[in-house]
């Protein structure tokens, strides 16, 4: 694992993560998924996985924004299997937790060719407790006194989620936030019904819509290529 660092004369390499003491039960290192041993890369000591494990340090999985371009970690389950903290994040734009544990759980079955590499428990540890641990906050992340009383509650009668012989299963692989009924965050409700009650979606859409216009229109003053915004993201399909 090796930060960013310009190439210096001699024949000393750059400094890795343990050099410069930056590892430790205080570091989140976002994605973390090109260490050695990465079947993209040509590292092949091994070595990466026992020194983030050595060093308490957490990862924040966010499996999307890697995924779109064709990337994914190898593996989340064997992240866990050595003990590595492992917090579930998003990265992408609209923020869903719950699509990203789906996703994660999938790419690492797929990267293991093992549907047993991680579980539906395991992933939903990662995406509540994980990020909690991460962060040093021991009031995040669970049900327990002195928690911050942040409760999703689910429409077990959504037919998403039917038949509920197993909800998290159910709620992880078909329903995802279609079934979210309520959101409680510090106690405080924040979603009733599905619907929001602190936002107005219209009036965030038409404000995301307007958004996206001034920023297709100043794309090729913005471009080093100086294209426009439709030829730097072309329809998918001709108009």
């Amino acid at each position: 694992m090796r930060p960013p660092s310009r190439a210096r004369p001699g024949p000393r390499p750059p400094p890795t993560f343990p050099d410069i003491g930056f590892l430790g039960p205080d570091a989140i290192l976002g994605h973390a998924i090109f260490i050695d041993g990465h079947p993209d890369i040509r590292w092949r000591g091994g070595a990466d996985l026992g020194r983030l494990a050595d060093s308490g340090a957490s990862v924040a999985h966010c499996p999307s924004p890697f995924a779109r371009y064709g990337q994914a970690m190898d593996h989340f389950g064997r992240y866990r299997a050595r003990g590595i903290n492992v917090g579930l994040g998003t990265d992408v734009a609209p923020h869903n937790l719950a699509e990203e544990m789906r996703l994660a759980i999938m790419l690492a079955r797929v990267m293991a060719a093992d549907y047993r590499a991680v579980d539906t428990a395991e992933m939903f540890r990662a995406a509540t407790v994980g990020g909690a641990d991460a962060l040093g906050r021991a009031d995040l992340g669970r049900l327990a006194p002195g928690a911050k009383a942040d409760i999703v509650l689910l429409d077990l009668d959504h037919p998403a989620m039917r038949p509920a012989r197993d909800p998290l299963r159910t709620f992880l692989f078909e329903a995802a936030d279609r079934a979210v009924r309520e959101v409680f965050v510090d106690g405080r409700p924040v979603v009733e019904n599905g619907r929001p009650l602190h936002l107005d979606p219209e009036g965030a859409a038409a404000q995301l819509e307007e958004s996206q216009a001034r920023m297709l229109a100043e794309a090729p003053a913005r471009d080093f290529l100086g294209r426009a915004g439709d030829d730097i993201a072309p329809h998918s399909l001709p108009l």
